[in-house]
């Protein structure tokens, strides 16, 4: 029994370890692809699209916040999709319908539908990325950067600096990042 506890406790304790150091990845890191499921039904590969770089927001459909956001997020992929920065929505909840029935794929395909989303929205698979960028509330911002070997993680964060949709920002952290590596200071 003793023997039965001691592997239990190892087993355990190696587990929580390994999820303990799990890879986090921060500006400056390298990605070589995401490819995940769309809303339409396919896998959207960032590796195969011909784009400079790439707006990813973490976003979901119950999200108050999130919502709030739905009006700058379009507005952030017609600014920058043309220069090469399109916006790629993600959904952290996007493969568990049963855990996340109001966040998962039949939810997000709802809700690209009705606001006419241009830019791509994807299910996150068991919070994978999610995971990967250490995103811990949406809506959440990770620029970037096509390499010749991946991508470079250029930003990390929020998109600007005021989360009420009646508000106009005094800081917009994304479209500053993202005109910085336009203009070849990044």
């Amino acid at each position: 029994m003793k023997k039965l506890i001691l592997t239990i406790t190892c087993c355990l304790a190696l587990a929580i370890s390994a999820n303990a150091q799990q890879r986090v990845l921060k500006p400056g890191d390298t990605l070589h692809n995401i490819a995940l499921k769309s809303t339409k039904g396919q896998i959207y590969e960032l590796a195969k699209q011909k784009a400079k770089g790439f707006i990813l927001i973490f976003m979901t459909p119950s999200c108050d916040h999130c919502l709030a956001y739905e009006k700058r997020i379009v507005a952030l992929n017609s600014k920058y999709q043309p220069k090469g920065f399109p916006v790629v929505g993600i959904g952290p909840y996007g493969d568990n319908e049963k855990d996340y029935p109001y966040d998962a794929m039949p939810a997000m395909k709802k809700l690209a539908e009705s606001k006419g989303f241009a830019f791509p929205y994807l299910a996150d698979e068991k919070f994978k990325y999610t995971w990967l960028f250490n995103i811990r509330q949406t809506p959440r911002a990770v620029i970037l950067k096509k390499q010749k070997d991946g991508f470079s993680v250029a930003y990390i964060g929020y998109i600007d600096d005021q989360p009420d949709e009646k508000q106009v920002p005094t800081k917009k952290y994304v479209e500053e990042e993202v005109n910085k590596l336009l203009l070849g200071k990044i």
